[in-house]
């Protein structure tokens, strides 16, 4: 998936091992009553010289039940976070991420919901603007999921990824100018 992912974004980190683009499948079940064996795997290929969950990322996780596809930020830390606010009371670049979450939502693809009920502190003169309700996320993806079919189980799992991956670049790409704004 990481060489294909190289067509659209050619400096993408697709690095198969463990805590870079695959994720741990055993979790720290000392302060908890988890399994301590995840029932899901998690693959990540990410953008960027920031650390790989705070960057523009290209995700996938399956288990026996679900595959979950998505692009974008799973949770904004709060230097991330305090860079977003800034950089969405610009109108041009709040108005190109509510053009780019319509057009997601009109192909089908759900986004994540707002963490915040609120406006922020700082939001006062903006909450009347055009799309001010970006304001309340903590988080910024697009995603997908489906049942594991025979696509799923054999090599056509990279097209159907890439499709969906090619679709969601425009929200991936406005991640990534976002980050280098830091």
């Amino acid at each position: 998936m990481g060489e294909h992912l190289q067509i659209l974004v050619p400096n993408i980190h697709a690095i198969p091992k463990v805590n870079k683009s695959l994720f741990r499948i055993y979790r720290d079940a000392r302060f908890h009553r988890l399994d301590p064996i995840k029932e899901r795997i998690g693959i990540i290929f990410w953008q960027g010289t920031t650390h790989r969950m705070q960057s523009a990322s290209f995700y996938m996780h399956y288990d026996p039940f679900e595959v979950f596809v998505a692009t974008g930020i799973r949770n904004f830390k709060p230097e991330l976070l305090a860079t977003y606010r800034e950089y969405i009371k610009n109108d041009v670049k709040r108005a190109a991420l509510h053009t780019i979450l319509e057009a997601l939502k009109a192909k089908g693809y759900e986004i994540g919901e707002p963490k915040y009920k609120k406006f922020p502190r700082g939001f006062e003169e903006y909450v009347d603007k055009p799309h001010a309700y970006l304001a309340k996320y903590g988080s910024m993806y697009a995603f997908k999921t489906f049942k594991p079919d025979k696509a799923f189980h054999s090599t056509k799992i990279i097209e159907k990824n890439f499709k969906v991956y090619k679709d969601m670049l425009a929200l991936h790409e406005w991640l990534y100018m976002l980050t280098l704004s830091q």
